[in-house]
């Protein structure tokens, strides 16, 4: 009988060395532990020479430089020793400005600490009073190029709870290291204009430049008159730019800006190359401008700001319109006003084309529209414009009426006939003016230096604008949905600027401290000693020498031969007893 056994299980790849089940899966232990339940030790890692930490990793980092972050969560963020898991550290905080330095010492461990939430900029031969922390510069440079002033950040600061940079540290900061930024940056940008004109006037072209003047406060009492001068063709940049105080013309404020102009045009020709180069000027209409223009510079075309003259006539209407016979007027405020325009920029400076055409408006206004038989009208025969469709539209009275004899006396006056036979059909100057009260308002007043500087950031963004809208950088990008004519509607509004220029300012701040030799206080100290220095050498050479109490000579003794010496003093005078006694002796 032959027996058969069982068959044998498969050979196994492993014996298994104890009685504990296997895992399912089988898979290499991960490096942080030799096993599923135990892991590795502090010293076993050390131990293991393959083994290298994984890298630290950020995420969602802010982009901003400087973050905001309260008293309480700072506090709890370093007291906390770092070293030991049971010691905390004893805190010594030190402001400066805005910066903040905290010095820390473990309670438990010798651990020491120093933190800082800015960086100290470069500087050669700098004592640890006198680092400059980079917050503050950042801030006061912010302050200074956005024109909030050093008096609106304090108060901004102090509201909010930040810690704010004192009046001395800002002004010390923007008198040293911004405003020279800032003439840095103005004069490169300066030179390239100047250049630019030199080489069109080399070329035969000439200039037809536009002036402007303004005071520093409202009214009449105006300490700084500031003179913008720019160019009425080539992308109206501006070129050059006076300041002159009261003081400049004997406490003057009418002839503060006829004096700013004489000035600014004899400056702008010595840099271009001579005054031949300069053919017209367009001002306003300042009596003492146009005295000084005639007698001074009688080669230079005078002109006239359109947006003056007719803001004055447009002033005069709503006035005069306010009674119930001039209503039919207040319909043709507009028209006038445009027709005015129309009259300038058609003539193209034929003055009594341009005069005719100011006159022809109010004879369109009584139903005229034909002046063939007028020999006043040389160049204008008739009106350009189609036929009315309705008469209801002319003033009642026509010619000789009252509304008309109003208009004429208010309006059409002789003078303004006159004037606008001067008037330039180039450019409107008030622009810039209005750029110029964001750096400095009328509220405030401001020294030679604050003035000098905040016109030149007027002048670095005016001119920075125009080179962006002539190389086409800055397209009109906003359209809005107008729901009176139910239609997208493009406005003249164009994108928004980048401003590169500022943060070449930002650089400049930082190239000034860095390219200083030492430090603003050593130079201070250095120029204290050297004026005291300088005093006790005068006091030397012009004060009489005193004897000192060690001089022989004066422990020599009193001799009576020197008793009837005169020492030229004069005696006190005798009293009447005295005089009586010296009588008596005499007798």
């Amino acid at each position: 009988t032959c027996i058969l056994s069982p068959p044998s299980p498969p050979p196994s790849l492993f014996t298994p060395s104890s009685t504990r089940p296997l895992p399912l899966l089988r898979r290499k232990p991960p490096p942080c532990c030799t096993c599923c339940c135990k892991k590795e030790e502090r010293r076993e890692f050390k131990q293991d020479p393959n083994w290298t930490p994984p890298a630290p990793s950020t995420r969602n980092l802010p982009s901003s430089e400087y973050l905001v972050v309260s008293r309480e969560s700072l506090l709890a963020l370093l007291r906390k020793c770092t070293n030991c898991p049971k010691g905390e550290n004893h805190l010594s905080f030190r402001m400066e400005g805005m910066a903040v330095t905290c010095t820390g010492e473990c309670n438990s461990c010798p651990y020491k600490f120093t933190w800082g939430n800015s960086k100290v900029l470069n500087t050669s031969k700098c004592s640890n009073m006198e680092r400059l922390r980079k917050i503050n510069v950042d801030i006061t440079y912010g302050a200074v190029i956005t024109s909030i002033g050093g008096t609106k950040l304090h108060q901004i600061c102090s509201l909010v709870g930040i810690s704010p940079l004192s009046n001395n540290t800002f002004h010390r900061i923007k008198k040293l290291y911004v405003s020279p930024a800032v003439a840095q940056t103005f004069w490169k940008m300066q030179g390239k204009v100047i250049d630019a004109l030199r080489e069109r006037i080399e070329k035969g072209g000439k200039l037809h430049i536009a002036g402007d003047g303004s005071f520093d406060s409202r009214g009449y009492s105006g300490k700084w008159c500031r003179y913008f001068f720019l160019d009425a063709e080539n992308n109206n940049e501006v070129l050059h730019y006076v300041i002159k105080h009261q003081s400049d013309t004997g406490s003057s404020v009418v002839k503060m800006q006829a004096a700013a102009l004489e000035q600014g045009l004899r400056e702008l020709s010595l840099m271009i190359g001579g005054i031949e180069g300069i053919a017209s000027l367009v001002t306003d209409r300042h009596p003492g401008v146009t005295k000084m223009m005639r007698s001074k510079f009688p080669g230079i075309d005078h002109f006239f700001d359109p947006w003056h003259l007719f803001r004055n006539i447009t002033l005069k209407l709503l006035t005069i319109t306010k009674p119930n016979y001039m209503i039919p007027v207040r319909f043709w405020i507009r028209v006038i006003i445009n027709r005015c325009y129309d009259a300038v920029i058609t003539a193209q400076g034929n003055g009594e084309l341009a005069s005719e055409k100011f006159r022809a408006i109010l004879l369109c206004m009584t139903g005229q529209h034909t002046f063939d038989k007028d020999p006043s009208f040389k160049h204008l025969k008739s009106c350009s414009h189609s036929a009315p469709t309705v008469n209801w539209i002319f003033i009642p009275g026509g010619i000789g009426g009252r509304i008309y004899n109003r208009l004429v006396s208010e309006v059409f006056t002789d003078k303004n006939i006159e004037d606008i036979k001067s008037v330039s059909w180039r450019l409107q100057t008030s622009t810039c003016d209005a750029l110029a009260w964001r750096y400095a308002s009328k509220d405030l007043y401001f020294t030679r230096p604050g003035h000098e500087m905040r016109t030149q950031l007027t002048m670095i963004h005016w001119n920075y604008l125009k080179h962006t809208i002539a190389d086409g950088s800055r397209p009109v990008v906003k359209s809005y949905n107008n729901p009176t004519s139910k239609r997208v509607v493009w406005r003249n509004v164009r994108k928004s600027m980048t401003h590169p220029w500022r943060e070449d300012i930002k650089r400049l701040t930082y190239q000034v401290r860095a390219r200083m030799v030492e430090t603003p206080d050593t130079t201070e100290r250095k120029r204290k000693a050297a004026l005291a220095q300088k005093r006790r050498e005068i006091d030397r050479l012009t004060r009489p020498l005193v004897p000192s109490a060690a001089d022989p000579n004066l422990e020599e003794e009193w001799s009576s031969d020197e008793e009837g010496e005169d020492d030229a003093l004069v005696p006190p005078p005798l009293t009447p007893t005295q005089r009586l006694d010296g009588l008596i002796e005499e007798s």
